[in-house]
C-alpha cells in the first residue's frame, strides 16, 4: 500500500474503535503534500462526510496559532522585548512575584497560577471570573524555575496582544497572518457557515456543542466580550497545512513573509536548558509519547484537547495536521486512544 492507503486504513479502524467519528488528515513531506478526509462529523449515518475543508474547533493549537505567533510576530518586531515584565502590559496582574513575570515566561510555560480546579473551575462560577482570579492569585512557584502546562499564560497573552495592536486578538491575527497566507476558513466565529460544514465537539447537559469553542475558560472570556489566547480557533486540515509549509519555509510561504528565519529556529529550540522539561518559544517540543519514533526531538508542534494535533518536523522539511473531534459525543475517559493514535499517524508520515 502507498502512504496514503496507510493513512486510510490507519483512520478507519480508530472510526471503528470508536476513537473519533471522523477525521482530516494533511501532510507534506519530500515536496510532496496529500488533503485527505475520513469519516463523518458524528456517529450517525447520516451526518455529513469529512474532507480536507472541514471546519474543527483546534483547542489549545489556538495556543501556538495565532497566540503565541502573534507575540512573536511583536517580538520581531520589537514591540514586545522577551525580557519585557508583564506587568508593563497588564499593570493590572497582582501578586507576589508580579515584577519577575517576564514575556519569555509566557511564551514558555514557565509561570504557573495557584488556580485550584484550573480556569474551567472559574470559568463554571461567572463569566468574568477567569479574568478577574487570574489578576490576583499567588503563583506555585517562582517564574521560570519549572514548567507546567496551563491555560493561563496563553489568555494573559491573549490580552497582550490586543492592547498593543489596539484591537481584537481574532482581527490581528486575520490580518498579520490567515488573510496573508489564504487561510481563508480559519475563524474564531465559525457561525457564519452552515452547521454541515463544522464538526460537532461534544454533547453536554443534553445539548451539541456546535460552532462555539468547547473549552470552557474560552466559552467565558468570550461571553464576557473577549477572545482567549488559549482556545478558540475553528480551522481545517488545508488551512493549517499551509500555515505548517509556512514554518517550513523559514517563515515564507509563496512570496509572502511572515516570520524571519531566526524566529523560526525559536519555535523548535529548547528554551529550558536548566529544567529537565523542553519547550520552544511559543510551541511544544513534541515528546514521543505524541510524536512516534521516526520523528526527531527538534520536531515541535501543538495539540488540542479535541482530538487535534500540528507536527513539524523541521530537518525532514515534512509537517502533519490531523484534526478530529475525539471528544463527541463525550469526552473520553483516557487520552490515550488519541495519543496512540498519533503516535502511528506520526510514524507513517515521517517514516521516509
Amino acid at each position: 500500500m502507498d502512504l496514503n492507503e496507510r493513512i486510510e486504513a490507519l483512520c478507519e479502524a480508530a472510526i471503528s474503535e470508536r476513537v473519533f467519528p471522523g477525521c482530516s488528515v494533511a501532510y507534506v513531506r519530500q515536496g510532496q503534500t496529500a488533503e485527505l478526509g475520513f469519516g463523518r462529523l458524528t456517529y450517525d449515518a447520516t451526518s455529513q462526510k469529512v474532507h480536507s475543508q472541514t471546519l474543527y474547533d483546534v483547542a489549545s493549537i489556538t495556543k501556538s496559532v495565532p497566540t503565541g505567533s502573534m507575540m512573536l510576530k511583536l517580538v520581531e518586531a520589537r514591540r514586545i522585548g522577551l525580557d519585557d515584565k508583564v506587568i508593563d502590559y497588564l499593570p493590572e496582574l497582582q501578586n507576589d512575584h508580579r515584577e519577575l513575570i517576564l514575556i519569555r515566561h509566557l511564551l514558555t510555560y514557565t509561570v504557573t497560577f495557584e488556580l485550584e480546579g484550573g480556569v474551567a473551575a472559574l470559568a463554571r462560577k461567572h463569566p468574568n471570573a477567569v479574568i478577574e482570579q487570574l489578576m490576583r492569585v499567588p503563583l506555585v512557584s517562582t517564574p521560570g524555575t519549572g514548567y507546567w502546562y496551563t491555560n493561563g499564560p496563553a489568555i494573559l497573552m491573549g490580552m497582550i496582544i490586543e492592547r498593543v495592536y489596539g484591537r481584537p486578538l481574532d482581527e490581528a491575527a486575520q490580518d498579520e497572518l490567515f488573510i496573508p497566507l489564504g487561510m481563508m476558513r480559519t475563524t474564531f466565529e465559525p457561525s457564519s457557515l452552515e452547521a454541515a460544514e463544522i464538526a460537532p465537539s461534544e454533547i453536554s447537559a443534553g445539548e451539541q456543542i456546535l460552532g462555539r469553542v468547547h473549552d470552557e475558560s474560552a466559552w467565558a472570556i468570550t461571553k464576557s466580550g473577549g477572545r482567549s489566547g488559549a482556545a478558540g480557533l475553528f480551522s481545517t486540515a488545508s488551512d493549517l497545512l499551509r500555515y505548517s509549509q509556512m514554518l517550513l519555509g523559514q517563515g515564507g510561504l509563496d512570496g509572502v513573509r511572515i516570520f524571519n528565519p531566526e524566529t523560526i529556529k525559536l519555535m523548535h529550540t529548547d528554551q529550558l536548558s536548566e529544567l529537565p522539561d523542553r519547550a520552544g518559544l511559543g510551541w511544544e517540543l513534541l515528546p514521543a509519547r505524541l510524536r512516534g519514533t521516526k520523528a526527531g526531538e527538534q520536531t515541535f508542534g501543538k495539540t488540542g484537547f479535541t482530538g487535534c494535533v500540528m507536527m513539524l518536523e523541521p530537518e525532514m522539511q515534512a509537517a502533519l495536521v490531523h484534526l478530529s473531534n475525539a471528544t463527541y459525543p463525550k469526552r473520553p475517559d483516557s487520552r490515550e486512544p488519541i495519543n496512540a493514535f498519533r503516535r502511528e499517524l506520526a510514524d507513517l508520515v515521517f517514516g521516509g
